[in-house]
């Protein structure tokens, strides 16, 4: 993104936000909620399209957490082009409604090593129909300020496997700095590929990205990178911003 990446002020994505420190899931009643504003930063097509997601989580039990999600961060992908579009692109965002899921987190182990088995059902999009599962576990690595978070998964077509919906393996990671109380600085990367192709069509993201706290339970943030910078078919162009505002009732 050249230059713009020294623009990067804050973010806020599921996988980074962390109810408190050891725990991957919310407690019974807490509620987690972000407003996620998509859009594209190619050089060709900037703010084309433009899409605003919301993704809200609750704390159903104190190891259960149910959310329902509508954005790119909410999968962990770096895209500009989830539901709901308000600016059209016909490669990327042409219709206002694509598709959304339901996210269920529980937690397994909580502490400087915390896993959380995760799994979604998601509705990847309406025409054509693409739903899909994904199976996988959330888990963070915490060493004083410094983190590394994964959420690797794998993704199953249910439907139109042949139409875009085939599976295919996400693994992001994120290497993060708590600078302080308020701000959280990281480096988002992994790997992802249809599994038909892994050998030759994998890609490998990457993005900056931080969040601050704005007050208790206020958040803001910003996220820019690439979505397959790396990888045999590589393309730079591909570029997206996404911007987050977040609440959060503990």
């Amino acid at each position: 993104m050249r230059g713009s990446l020294a623009m990067l002020l804050v973010t806020s994505s599921s996988a980074l936000a962390e109810p408190r420190p050891g725990r991957l899931v919310l407690d019974g009643g807490e509620v987690d909620a972000d407003v996620v504003v998509e859009t594209s930063f190619d050089k060709q097509h900037i703010a084309d399209p433009v899409s605003i997601a919301p993704d809200l989580w609750w704390g159903v039990l104190p190891q259960l957490t149910i959310g329902v999600i509508h954005s790119d961060a909410s999968v962990d992908q770096i895209q500009a082009a989830a539901t709901l579009c308000v600016r059209h692109s016909d490669l990327f965002c042409g219709k206002t409604y694509r598709g959304s899921g339901v996210d269920i987190r529980w937690s397994a182990l909580e502490g400087d090593f915390a896993i959380a088995p995760r799994v979604r059902l998601e509705v990847r999009d309406l025409d054509p129909w693409l739903p899909a599962v994904t199976l996988g576990a959330l888990a963070r690595w915490t060493h004083g300020r410094f983190a590394i978070t994964s959420d690797p998964y794998l993704r199953l077509g249910l439907a139109n496997q042949a139409r875009g919906n085939r599976a295919a393996l996400f693994v992001p990671v994120w290497l993060s700095d708590q600078i302080s109380y308020r701000v959280e600085l990281a480096v988002h990367t992994g790997f992802d590929s249809e599994l038909a192709v892994i050998r030759d069509g994998y890609h490998i993201p990457i993005a900056l990205l931080a969040r601050v706290k704005v007050t208790a339970h206020f958040d803001a943030g910003i996220e820019g990178g690439f979505s397959t910078l790396i990888g045999p078919q590589n393309d730079s162009s591909f570029r997206a911003l996404l911007v987050t505002l977040g609440w959060r009732h503990y």
